[in-house]
């Protein structure tokens, strides 16, 4: 890729249309997004699918051409899964563009590197939690204040920073549901599944939260299956029982649901 001056990404700022910022700041939000959670936020005007997975298609292609976004190299749902399953990530441009909006000026930045398979998986799954709400929203089934990924979402604690995958702020009727998420796969062992449970009670102990904003968000964990769900459930439960109600465990059917804070 050739040198771009700051001359040419300010006049690249002004070519790009509402909906190409969107895009690139969602990307960088969520560092991965597949083509077929793009076409979801952003294509809605395109009633039919295979019409909607060519315009995600050429809204990708020409970011990508530009290097403001990156194609990853291998799709997700295999080789038929077309646009839908095409991975992007932002490119080179992209990464300059978001920290400019973001104040920082025309910084320079790194090279881009295809991450692995359970980071980009995890990545992911985090960036379809938030498609979801949105979608959820348009329906009228809540109101999404607020979704802060990392490391906006960490919070520094006396004897160590929670690591949150993200913190959701709802509006629910006349209430307001505030949420710690925590998305896992699978790949935890229940030590690893333990520590992060003491970590949020360490936190919830420390009373930070609760002077800062006057509650506690409650913890709610998003997993694979049932089976996985007994496995957290069961972590969760070790702990002593004036602390239970800080967790809440489901699949990802249920994630609205639990977000919304109707479960028990």
């Amino acid at each position: 890729m050739k040198r771009v001056s700051s001359r040419q990404l300010v006049e690249l700022v002004e070519t790009l249309s509402p909906r190409e910022r969107q895009v690139v700041q969602t990307v960088g939000l969520f560092k991965l997004v597949t083509g077929s959670q793009l076409g979801r936020l952003f294509f809605l005007n395109i009633a039919r699918a295979a019409s909607r997975g060519r315009a995600v298609r050429r809204e990708i292609t020409s970011l990508a051409e530009r290097h403001v976004l990156y194609p990853l190299p291998r799709r997700i749902g295999g080789v038929r899964a077309g646009s839908a399953g095409q991975v992007v990530a932002l490119g080179p441009i992209g990464k300059r563009l978001l920290a400019y909006w973001q104040g920082e000026g025309f910084v320079r930045v790194r090279a881009v590197h295809e991450p692995g398979s359970l980071f980009a998986r995890h990545t992911l799954a985090i960036a379809e939690q938030y498609v979801r709400l949105v979608e959820a929203e348009r329906a009228g089934d809540v109101e999404l204040l607020r979704f802060d990924t990392e490391p906006d979402c960490w919070r520094a604690g006396a004897a160590a920073t929670l690591k949150p995958d993200a913190f959701v702020r709802l509006g629910v009727g006349e209430f307001e549901q505030r949420s710690f998420l925590e998305v896992d796969l699978g790949s935890e062992g229940r030590g690893a599944l333990a520590r992060k449970a003491r970590a949020y009670v360490a936190y919830y102990q420390s009373g930070q939260e609760q002077d800062s904003t006057g509650v506690f968000p409650r913890v709610v964990w998003i997993t694979t299956n049932a089976a996985r769900v007994r496995t957290i459930t069961e972590v969760c439960a070790s702990l002593p029982a004036e602390f239970w109600q800080l967790f809440v465990v489901g699949t990802p059917e249920r994630a609205i649901e639990l977000l919304r804070g109707e479960a028990p």
